[in-house]
């Protein structure tokens, strides 16, 4: 191992005197310094800039200058504050020695030179110059010592008169800690002072060891200090005091016990994380709220525990804003140990460090479950009934107001119902409140079953309800569920083993028809509820007078239309179907008639959308076609054969899960030909579910049965769905045939439709040919087949059967 010598002291000698430089150098070089000369001070400087020096050997008297002023000059620059230098002179008087002093010299050398000692010499001021730069910075570091403790250091005897006293500069009352007797400058410890530390300060001369104590005092009796002082023996009359201020720490140490009376105390639940929500702690609420221990908690993301059940955003934002903020206030729901999830209002602290970093973050949060039972009560209570629980008139109003706003936007109806129990006053007057009340509970628990979930039924008071009916789609539904409260409310009341009879009187106040704001509606009503009392009680009263009339009717007719159905009151008409190449009959398309005792012969159109509404177009599509393959089988055995039935198909009937089966067993029972019945659908029936569509259809089609679409054109359809349905014909819509020859468009229209059916290997089916241009038209375009009125218009069976014999007699002839 090479130990590497420390670097050789580099001296400068400044002489003029080659002779005298010449021997310094080769002595001091034998002796391993490295040596650097100048003859005069402008050399002198050179080197000085030049070089690292480590000694100046400097003589006085030079040529260009005087060494006194030379060395005052280095010793002034940063380079050369710490540097030795030894005046070399033959000069030994005082003044000399004075002057060079004065200036900065280090020491002295006198000419003649002992060369023998000169190296040593040397060495001396290099070891003498390290030591007193070692020194300086060991004060200063001492004086930064004592100046950033916080301590007072006080050397003390026995008696409790002070040797020493050192006092860091943060100690600003150090006069207060020395006391002075009269006529002498020994100081000594307060008395008070001394009293509190005799007895320690006699254990640490006596030899027990370093004793700590602590006690309160102040020479200002408006303030509180804490003083923490270690006694530790120097001989055995010397003690070394180091006294401490702790009153910051004794003020902390008594919030931190309150804290923790508080963090413990508290009823509210306490939760402590870190800066990455880690929980450091909680308190016995927490506990006690959450039942999870603290040992179970520790170290756990607080967002995983109990409030897991919020979303990681709402996380998101609420950290984002406590950040921000520094809190946040709000409700959570949270959830137990045992899993049970419960309402907490919940205010969270950011606590941050000396950066601004957020470094913990406090939660106080409570069971907030009694109080928002409480508070949903009370809400309950504003808007709702107390005997029955219904809304009262001002849940009422708001509902009515948001369902105006709402029916205005959409341009929808509704309707208001103002019920009022007929000669209730006599009841109750009679039999009590007690009775009366049972009543009132009982009729409305048999309002709420009557209506729908978006429904409000509601009491305003007395005998009086209000029902709201929003998204009304015709006038006819709030006339038959007024039926059904007048029905249901009549049923006998058995209370107290007696059986009561209370009939109702309805008014209806539709929207917008009969008011536009929520008092309008109400007020008219209540109107119509009076004018059903007038007209005899237990009967419901539209405010509108034509509206009444018009709805009443429109009951009427629907009550018909299910005795005709019980009756037999339906008729089918047969309308034949042309072939335009040869003029002989294709087939027929069966329509029903109503043949009403009072109205006479009712077309489809008046009553067939009342039936579809009704559900009665189930069994009257059935009784259609059961009827229409009757006569079809009928005509065949009487020998006009060959000839295809069309017959129309109601959505609802299309949409039945047994349509296909219900079909084939009127089939089966007329002994018909699948291949001669024409099902007639509209491409909107097709359009409202195209695949479910598509797959009855190609069950259809595989036993034989023809598929039309009727009205063709007038609605919505795609050719690419047009391309996948099993269907046989198109039927040309009549509004295109009746257009065609006045209107371009129109005529464009039906040109597209047989192309297309042509493109396609479909038939076409021209309905509403009314006159002979028309026909030839369409026979010019290569439609297939027509039916209108230029043929024939609807016929009843015996009839038809006569019309055909005359068309089968002029094809024969």
């Amino acid at each position: 191992m090479i130990v590497k010598k420390p670097n050789p002291a580099v001296v400068l000698i400044v002489d003029d005197d080659e002779a005298a430089r010449l021997m310094m150098s080769v002595t001091l070089e034998e002796a391993g310094f490295v040596v650097v000369t100048a003859e005069n001070c402008a050399n002198a400087r050179a080197v000085f800039a030049e070089k690292t020096l480590d000694v100046i050997l400097l003589d006085v008297l030079l040529p260009d200058g005087d060494g006194y002023d030379l060395c005052r000059e280095f010793l002034a620059t940063p380079k050369g504050k710490d540097l030795p230098v030894a005046m070399v002179t033959g000069l030994d008087d005082l003044e000399s020695i004075r002057l060079g002093y004065q200036n900065g010299a280090t020491d002295f050398i006198t000419k003649p030179v002992s060369w023998g000692t000169l190296p040593y010499r040397i060495e001396y001021l290099l070891q003498a110059s390290r030591n007193l730069v070692d020194l300086s910075v060991s004060e200063s570091k001492m004086r930064a010592l004592l100046s950033s403790i916080p301590d007072i250091i006080i050397r003390i005897r026995r008696d409790g008169s002070l040797l020493d006293m050192q006092v860091g500069s943060h100690v600003h009352d150090m006069a207060a800690w020395v006391e002075y007797e009269p006529d002498s400058s020994q100081g000594k410890l307060p008395a008070t002072v001394m009293a509190e530390i005799s007895d320690a300060l006699k254990l640490a001369l006596d030899g027990h060891g370093m004793q700590l104590i602590e006690f309160q005092w102040s020479d200002d009796a408006s303030r509180i200090c804490h003083w923490e002082t270690r006694l530790i023996k120097r001989d055995d009359n010397e003690a070394l005091m180091v006294v401490r201020d702790i009153t910051q720490r004794k003020q902390q140490e008594v919030q931190m016990r309150l804290w923790s009376k508080v963090f413990e105390g508290s009823n509210e639940a306490i939760l402590i994380t870190d800066a990455n929500f880690k929980i450091i702690s909680v308190n016995k609420a927490y506990e006690r709220i959450m039942g999870f221990t603290e040992v179970e908690v520790l170290d756990k993301d607080a967002s995983v525990i109990g409030s897991r059940l919020h979303t990681y955003s709402f996380f998101r934002n609420m950290i984002s804003l406590l950040n921000e903020k520094g809190h946040w206030q709000g409700e959570l729901t949270n959830q137990r140990k045992d899993n049970e999830t419960f309402p907490c209002w919940y205010s969270i602290s950011m606590l941050s460090n000396s950066r601004g970093e957020p470094e913990n973050y406090i939660a106080i949060f409570s069971d907030i479950t009694e109080y928002k039972n409480s508070r949903e009560k009370i809400e309950f209570l504003a808007h709702h009934d107390s005997l029955t629980g219904l809304p009262n008139r001002i849940l009422l109003n708001d509902r009515l107001e948001m369902a105006i706003n709402t029916a205005k936007r959409q341009g929808d109806k509704l309707s208001v119902l103002f019920i009022d129990l007929d000669r209730f006053k006599n009841v109750n007057d009679s039999l009590g409140h007690a009775v009366g009340d049972q009543i009132l509970k009982e009729a409305a628990a048999r309002l709420i079953s009557v209506v729908r979930n978006e429904d409000t039924v509601s009491r305003l008071g007395g005998d009086e309800f209000v029902i709201l009916f929003p998204k009304l789609k015709r006038e006819a539904n709030i006339a038959e569920i007024s039926i059904k409260i007048g029905e249901i409310l009549q049923q006998p009341y058995f209370i107290s083993g007696i059986s009561l009879h209370i009939t109702p009187s309805v008014g209806i106040a539709i929207y917008p028809d009969d008011g536009e704001d929520v008092n309008t509606l109400i007020k008219n009503a209540d109107a119509a509820m009076y004018l059903a009392k007038e007209k005899g009680r237990n009967n419901f009263q539209f405010y509108t007078p034509a509206l009444n009339a018009r709805t009443l009717d429109r009951l009427k007719l629907e009550s018909d239309l299910r005795l005709a159905m019980e009756q037999g009151n339906f008729e089918l008409h047969y309308q034949p179907q042309i072939k335009l190449d040869d003029g002989k009959i294709w087939g027929m398309e069966a329509l029903v008639r109503w043949r009403h005792p009072v109205r006479g012969l009712i077309p489809p159109n008046d009553f067939i959308p009342l039936a579809e509404e009704t559900g009665l177009i189930i069994p009257l599509g059935e009784w259609v076609m059961g009827e229409a393959l009757r006569q079809q089988k009928m005509w065949q055995q009487q020998g006009f054969t060959g000839l295809v039935m069309s017959i129309n198909i109601s959505m609802l009937q299309f949409r039945q899960v047994d349509f296909l089966a219900r079909v084939e067993k009127l089939v089966e029972k007329t002994d018909s030909s699948p291949q001669l019945i024409e099902l007639e659908l509209t491409e909107s029936m097709l359009m409202n579910d195209m695949e479910s569509s598509i797959d009855t259809l190609k069950k259809f089609r595989d036993l034989g049965y023809r598929i039309a679409i009727d009205d063709f054109g007038t609605g919505f359809s795609s050719l690419n769905y047009l391309r996948r349905l099993p269907i046989d014909v198109l039927k040309i819509d009549q509004s295109f045939v009746r257009d065609m020859l006045i209107d371009s468009a129109s005529l464009a229209i039906v040109e597209s439709i047989i192309g297309l059916a042509n493109a396609l290997g479909k038939e076409t089916v021209a309905e509403g040919v009314e006159t002979k241009e028309e026909y030839d038209l369409l026979c010019e375009r290569n439609c297939r087949v027509v039916q209108g009125y230029y043929i024939a218009k609807p016929m009843p069976g015996n009839i038809f059967k006569e019309w055909m014999e005359s068309i089968y007699k002029k094809t024969r002839d």
